[in-house]
């Protein structure tokens, strides 16, 4: 096809190449109509990029009305490992194994064991992003995903974990293509191209018809010279712009035009011999692309006959030939071509490829005969009993590739099939157990709970007849429901718990549920006793990994009860167990209930050590996008409270980058709200609010997703001089806040300075636990008139090492000593705190102190913010320490990042700012600064 009338899409995707190539990553969306030149201008994009860029493409090809797993990506990887080889292939992977891309490249071998679901499929998607990461260290990075509207969702969900992790990522180009014309209202593909494009990263085109004069340029080339003007008039009114209509409607110069669009792309085959035309007509029904070997097998002939037959479709240019496959030049010809073949002759042709498969599973790509094979008996219908033969076998294989969604889509087509086959050979209720597992896996939340509803609604299935089988689904549908934000999520969970027999295998997982749902209202108590009979279920039953759960939940119930000592000793050996075991989500469980419990009790540098424990056991585990926020969240909170608000700031904002869950997302936001207000800018702080409100009353939402948040707001609304909504605000979450010390207290000592009739009452009897809540219910105390407290409030938060909340009580302490006259104390309080707020840069704070100390006339002392002595010789931050320790262990841009939970692009600035700092200009040299100088 001649190239012409894209120009300014073509610079667009240069601009956009370009940014790659300087690290910055980006997104292009390139929708048009069938035959509008998407691919061709791709084509021209590439052209002068080989050899200096590496180029990923796949495609998303459809059997019927449905698309192959992973197909896209499936693809493109198999192209690599060709091109590099298995050794360099492995290289560039982490820890240099195959890991869970054996189960899309079976040539790698296949991982062991499936695992937890969530997790093995999180690490396949992290594990095929490091990869992209690897090649693009090397050198510039083009993906290409074409014809996205007809993907799988399992397709369409790594797109989506790619394009939400870009900016987290070493830089690449990813470009997908898609059918705007197949765009209908209900396309499952419109929602999340919405959501695509509002990411700030992305940009989306729509290739557009080619203007008259454009056309007049393509014929030009296509006839080899200039056309004459009734051909002109002829070709741009019926191909109306549309470059593939031109080029076939080029090419009937001075024959009669056929009537339709339809029949122009019809005509070329007509002008085939008869053996061809009966070949393409078979080819046709295989899909976009066919194998060499399956088209063989489908049609009887051998490879010469085959090779005879579809040489003139090829000089044609119907068909092109790709590695051992021929593939129909435009996507649009072979589905016209499909349906012009008669309803009988298709039907025969799927049941020959159904069979073709099911008889040589090798005729098709690796780990992809059984699903291809079910999309076939489908296509073909009027078998019902084949049908759901095949349509159990692929799900089986799906499952194996993670697949989850394409698994669900089987099982429920097994489940349509059921009353239609005489004898299933299975048990229904086996399939629906199976397809809730499935559901789950793929995030299909409402349809799992639709599934356990007609489970538990079967005649077969009574409580008393079945009391364990019942107690798993309500225990599935507890947890559905607390994700989908529907109450009766802790009633389900109960009931589960009380109809799951004793010594049943699966009581202790049972228990362990309503245990972890407990603790996160909080019911302590009964929390408390939930995980000790799940610890006492999973030793009776053996079970290791339900025995490594149990176990964390009830040391961390006891330990926030307030026998921290005692129980950490415990969680210790829970992680040691879980590593020996292999359970990475217990391990990773584990580590951040230590973080939790340490922060809780005020032992933050201990938080932050267990939360970097966390992050690294993440990593190991190549989990450091999916499960990496949280223990981030935890690490970036113990930061805020040491004061180390810069680092917390860096990792919050890579955290948000990586795109968690709505909820985390909003958790984070509010820990970077805390810095925001702090600072001065109440504008973000306004924004966190908003954000976070309208998550956090979405769903279901507990004391740790909505009481940090109310703290946030009530400050926010004292700063901005609001002091009544404030108070209102206040009111409302005593009303209905349960009793969550930990949670409460801070709110209290927030709306302590304001009228809330229902404070002093919940403060007086809401139990303290630990030197963090006691700091809290002093300053509850001194501001509701003990102020000569002041003092031992800021004591009690400096021996927390907490300088914020110190910094803010001796500001009240030195308020009170002026106001009876002890300038001197009052001058002690004031620099103190001024010190701390000037290292913080807590500018609100700051300009408090100042006020003060120009109203009483106290002169402040100078403040020394060259900060810790270690590195106070070249200035160096703390931060810039932590990069500068592993700069010196020989670490690249990329591993600091991940060590610290930072961006590349951020380790990249803090490693030129130390250069410019030790005034050396290698990373050699820094190190060998660093060592002589005692740096690190």
């Amino acid at each position: 096809m001649v190239f012409v009338g894209r120009d300014t899409e073509l610079a667009a995707l240069g601009e956009a190449y370009a940014r790659a190539r300087e690290g910055v990553s980006s997104t292009v969306l390139l929708g048009g109509e069938a035959g509008v030149g998407k691919t061709r201008l791709l084509a021209e994009f590439a052209a002068p990029l080989a050899g200096q860029a590496w180029l990923l493409s796949g495609d998303c090809p459809q059997v019927g009305a449905d698309g192959l797993a992973f197909a896209p990506f499936t693809a493109m990887l198999r192209r690599l490992l060709r091109e590099l080889g298995t050794e360099r292939f492995l290289r560039l992977l982490p820890r240099g194994e195959p890991g869970e891309l054996g189960r899309l490249l079976p040539l790698l071998g296949r991982p062991a064991g499936d695992g937890d679901p969530a997790l093995t499929r999180a690490r396949l998607f992290e594990e095929i992003l490091t990869l992209f990461e690897s090649l693009a260290e090397e050198r510039p990075l083009v993906i290409v995903a074409e014809d996205v509207h007809g993907s799988d969702r399992s397709s369409r969900e790594l797109l989506d974990f790619l394009i939400r992790n870009q900016q987290a990522a070493a830089a690449f180009l990813l470009v997908v293509t898609y059918r705007s014309d197949h765009l209908h209202r209900t396309h499952p593909l419109r929602p999340v191209l919405a959501e695509w494009d509002r990411r700030a990263w992305t940009t989306r085109m729509e290739l557009g018809r080619l203007g008259r004069d454009e056309v007049v340029r393509q014929l030009r080339g296509l006839l080899g010279g200039e056309p004459a003007p009734e051909v002109i008039e002829d070709v741009f009114r019926r191909s109306e712009g549309n470059p593939l209509f031109v080029e076939a409607l080029s090419d009937r110069a001075g024959a009669p035009v056929p009537a339709s669009i339809r029949d122009l792309l019809i005509t070329p085959l007509d002008r085939l011999p008869g053996e061809t035309r009966r070949v393409v007509q078979a080819a046709v029904a295989g899909g976009p692309r066919v194998g060499h070997a399956l088209l063989r097998t489908v049609t009887g002939l051998d490879d010469a006959g085959l090779t005879d037959a579809l040489r003139p479709a090829v000089s044609a240019n119907l068909l092109l030939i790709e590695d051992e496959a021929y593939a129909f030049r435009h996507s649009l010809t072979q589905e016209v071509l499909y349906d012009d073949v008669l309803p009988g002759e298709r039907e025969d042709l799927h049941v020959r490829y159904a069979e073709a498969l099911e008889a040589s599973p090798e005729l098709a790509p690796l780990g992809r005969a059984a699903y291809e094979s079910a999309l076939h008996w489908h296509a073909a219908g009027h078998r019902p009993a084949r049908t759901l033969a095949a349509a159990r076998r692929a799900a089986a294989e799906a499952a194996a590739s993670l697949a989850y969604a394409e698994q669900l889509h089987m099982l429920l087509r097994v489940l349509e099939l059921w009353d239609q086959v005489p004898d299933p050979a299975a048990s229904k209720a086996g399939v629906l157990d199976e397809a809730v597992r499935a559901a789950i896996a793929a995030g299909e939340n409402a349809t799992a709970v639709r599934l356990v509803d007609t489970a538990l609604s079967a005649s077969a299935l009574a409580a008393e007849a079945d009391p364990a089988r019942a107690g798993w689904l309500l225990a599935h549908r507890g947890e559905l429901r607390h994700l989908l934000g529907v109450p009766g999520d802790l009633d389900d969970l109960r009931e589960a718990a009380r109809l799951t027999p004793d010594g049943h295998p699966v009581r202790a997982t049972v228990l362990n549920l309503l245990a972890n749902r407990l603790l996160t209202v909080p019911l302590e108590e009964e929390g408390r006793v939930a995980a000790r009979e799940a610890l006492e279920a999973a030793r009776a039953a053996g079970d290791a990994k339900a025995e490594v759960i149990a176990t964390v939940n009830l040391t961390y119930a006891r330990a926030r009860a307030g026998d921290l000592d005692a129980q950490l000793p415990h969680l210790k050996d829970a992680q040691a167990t879980a590593r020996r075991i292999g359970d990475q989500g217990a391990l990773l469980h584990a580590c951040r209930c230590e973080a939790d419990v340490l922060q809780g009790t005020g032992r933050y540098a201990e938080a932050a050590e267990a939360a970097r424990q966390g992050l690294a056991a993440a990593m190991r585990s190549g989990l450091a996008r999916t499960a990496g926020p949280t223990h981030a969240g935890n690490l970036a909170e113990a930061l805020i409270a040491l004061g180390r608000w810069d680092e917390a700031a860096e990792i919050v904002e890579h955290a948000l980058r990586v795109t968690p869950t709505p909820s985390l997302r909003a958790y984070l936001m509010v820990l970077a709200g805390t810095i925001a207000l702090a600072r001065g800018d109440f504008a973000a702080a306004e924004n966190v609010v908003t954000h976070a409100r309208e998550v956090f009353t979405r769903g279901t939402s507990y004391a740790q997703d909505h009481l940090l948040l109310v703290r946030l707001e009530v400050d926010l609304r004292k700063a901005q001089g609001r002091g009544a909504d404030a108070s209102r605000l206040v009111e409302e979450t005593l009303g209905g806040a349960g009793t969550s010390p930990r949670y409460l207290w801070p709110v209290l000592e927030a709306g302590a300075s304001l009228p809330v009739p229902r404070l002093p009452e919940m403060a007086a009897t809401l139990p303290v636990i630990g030197p963090v809540q006691e700091a809290h219910r002093l300053a509850c105390t001194a501001e509701t008139g003990r102020p000569d407290l002041w003092p031992c409030v800021a004591a009690a938060w400096g021996e927390l090492r907490q300088p914020y909340p110190r910094a803010l009580a001796l500001l009240r302490a030195a308020e009170h000593a002026a106001g009876t006259g002890d300038r001197s104390a009052a001058s002690s309080h004031l620099t103190s705190a001024s010190r701390e707020a000037g290292r913080l840069r807590a500018e609100p704070l700051n300009a408090r102190i100042e006020r003060l100390a120009r109203l009483a006339r106290i002169p402040l002392a100078a403040q020394d913010e060259s900060g810790p002595a270690e590195g106070r010789e070249f200035g160096l931050t703390p931060r810039e320490r932590d990069v500068l320790r592993l700069l010196a262990d020989g670490r690249t841009n990329r591993q600091i990042a991940e060590e610290l939970f930072i961006s590349v692009k951020t380790a990249g600035a803090h490693v030129s700012n130390i250069l410019a700092k030790l005034g050396v200009r290698s990373r050699v040299q820094a190190a060998t600064a660093a060592h002589r100088h005692e740096l690190i």
